[in-house]
């Protein structure tokens, strides 16, 4: 059948662009016909990872895994600057009438599934090569993100049935936690694609500054104050494509973006008053005449722009657009306003937008450990650590003890969450500070009771420090998934051994604390053993970096692990019942 003029099109780009990269030597003794569809097939997923991980031909082609036995995937490439690991699935239809059915994409998810098990068996050598690489990825704990990529030349992109198979999967991976999505792209979508790059990519951001300023040496930039509804006209308009050199894009669901929405819903007249603000970088600025010569306003056009500190704020804010409105009775007069710098690159030094973006993304940053730091109790314990000859450090600036020479409060944190709860100890693997955000209420009282005495929380440290260092050693033994097991439930495990009563006794006793000591080294080998166990039975396809911050599967294994072990697993577990 002939190619339509679209397909024709994708054809010839694709050919251009990787001919001279993609290694199709495997398909050697093939039909001629065979092997322009498996490289086209091939030059669509390289086609991805050029375009969504803005990757150059050679890097993009060197992503690719396609061939016999690799699970189903196309793709494999992580983007460190973004943290973000490209899963893809490709296919190549001339007619433009065939996509995915449902067992490909079936073979697809179940690819993936091994792969973020570190399960690389039975995968050819090109996916092996990576395992280094996505090993680094699957055993960090930064928020590295997991895009699923299917690509086809289809006119229609995937039928109900079988893009339910994939969405069900993103649905497992985002809970608790939102760290993966999936893109289908039709031909609609590849076209798109190929031709973005002829479009003129830079971002045209018109702002209206209110009581605005200017510096104007050495280098251009004003200031001044913005109100909510432009933001949230610009993130209508571009989204994500704002941050196009911030160290960071927007993601939800963390502790900043519900402190930053909360202000928005309950006081939007305070917005300015509690938040940093927003950072502008742009090729140049321009000042409209509307407003001259008085600085009550004016209006400023951007060409080129980057917002390089604010991602949050700028995300937040239009993704609250409805609540704001609701709040201050009309999206059309807010009574909410962000203080914003617009700096012109025009004249500046070659490197001065990326000297900028690091600048403003990493100096004068308060987080929650400054508000823990205020809390009276923490210098209460810091004097008496004084006292035994020992530091605790609780404000951000100093250097962490080493050792016996004392510890921060952060490993206090850590060690006091586990010894509370199951969910306190996912709470602290999943965000450690929303412990800190609110001195006053739960769950910082909880870890951090008025009774608090150095004491116990030395201890709980020392407990902590024994079970860290013998789970590095056990994440070679030979249970199932130890690596993963050890690297991500490591704050589940000292929970389990907090909760084991030789270890409680010697850590709430007045006795010595080799007594503990003594009690983690006899049980600690046993509970890494059943918790790798447990998940190897019960979740043997989860990723275990999310399954570490989710409280109810979390709970439902520490309920199991510490009944009798003859009641083990020989009855409905709670998570069981919910489902």
């Amino acid at each position: 059948m002939a190619l339509t003029a679209t397909v024709n099109r994708i054809r010839g780009v694709l050919e251009r662009e990787f001919a001279d990269h993609i290694d199709m030597t495997d398909w050697k003794s093939r039909p001629p016909e065979h092997v322009e569809g498996a490289f086209l097939s091939r030059a669509l997923a390289a086609q991805c990872i050029k375009s969504f991980a803005g990757a150059d031909p050679g890097a993009a082609a060197s992503a690719l895994v396609d061939g016999l036995d690799d699970g189903g995937i196309d793709a494999i490439y992580f983007d460190a600057p973004t943290d973000t690991m490209f899963v893809v699935q490709s296919k190549w239809s001339g007619s433009g009438n065939s996509s995915f059915d449902e067992g490909v994409i079936s073979k697809f998810v179940n690819g993936v599934k091994r792969i973020l098990g570190a399960d690389f068996r039975h995968f050819n050598a090109k996916v092996q090569a990576k395992a280094p690489e996505i090993r680094e990825v699957l055993y960090s704990d930064r928020a590295v993100r997991i895009r699923l990529l299917t690509v086809h030349t289809a006119k229609q992109p995937l039928g109900p049935h079988v893009l339910r198979v994939i969405e069900n999967f993103v649905r497992e991976l985002n809970d608790p936690v939102v760290i993966a999505d999936h893109v289908d792209i039709d031909q609609s979508g590849v076209y798109d694609l190929i031709t973005a790059e002829s479009r003129d990519a830079k971002i045209r951001l018109q702002a209206v500054l209110n009581d605005w300023g200017v510096i104007e040496r050495p280098y251009l930039a004003y200031y001044g104050r913005v109100s909510a509804d432009q933001i949230i006209e610009w993130w209508r308009e571009h989204s994500n494509k704002l941050f196009s050199q911030n160290l960071r894009l927007y993601y939800q669901n963390s502790t900043v973006n519900d402190a930053l929405s909360r202000t928005l819903s309950e006081g939007p007249e305070n917005f300015w008053y509690f938040n940093n603000g927003i950072t502008i970088i742009a090729d140049r600025v321009a000042k409209g005449l509307a407003g001259a010569p008085a600085h009550k306003f004016a209006n400023f056009t951007c060409e080129g722009a980057s917002v390089v500190n604010g991602a949050q704020t700028v995300g937040t804010i239009g993704s609250s657009a409805d609540a704001i409105g609701s709040a201050s009775g009309s999206t059309e007069d807010l009574p909410t306003w962000i203080q914003v710098r617009l700096i012109s690159l025009e004249g500046c030094p070659p490197d001065f937008g990326r000297r900028i973006t690091r600048a403003a993304n990493l100096q004068n940053a308060v987080g929650t450990r400054e508000f823990a730091a205020m809390d009276p109790l923490q210098h209460r314990l810091a004097v008496e650590f004084a006292l035994d000859k020992r530091r605790y450090v609780y404000k951000s600036g100093e250097t962490d003890p080493k050792g016996d020479e004392g510890c921060s409060i952060v490993e206090a944190t850590q060690a006091l969450a586990c010894a509370h709860s199951v969910r306190l100890a996912v709470e602290v693997k999943r965000e450690i500070g929303s412990i800190w955000a609110d001195t006053d209420a739960a769950p910082y009282t909880q870890v951090f009771p008025p009774d608090l005495s150095a004491e116990r929380v030395w201890k709980a440290v020392g407990v902590m420090r024994i079970t860290d260092e013998a789970i590095q050693v056990l994440r070679f033994s030979p249970a199932p998934r130890a690596d993963l097991v050890g690297t991500h439930m490591a704050r589940i495990i000292l929970h389990l051994v907090f909760q084991d009563p030789h270890v409680r006794q010697g850590y709430r006793s007045a006795g010595p604390f080799e007594n503990a000591v003594e009690a983690i080294k006899a049980c600690i080998s046993g509970i890494f053993d059943r918790v790798a166990d447990y998940i190897e039975r019960n979740h043997p396809n989860d990723y275990l970096a999310n399954f570490s911050k989710n409280s109810m599967k979390c709970e439902a294994l520490a309920a199991n692990l510490n009944k009798p072990p003859q009641a083990q697993d020989h009855q409905t577990s709670l998570l069981d019942l919910l489902k």
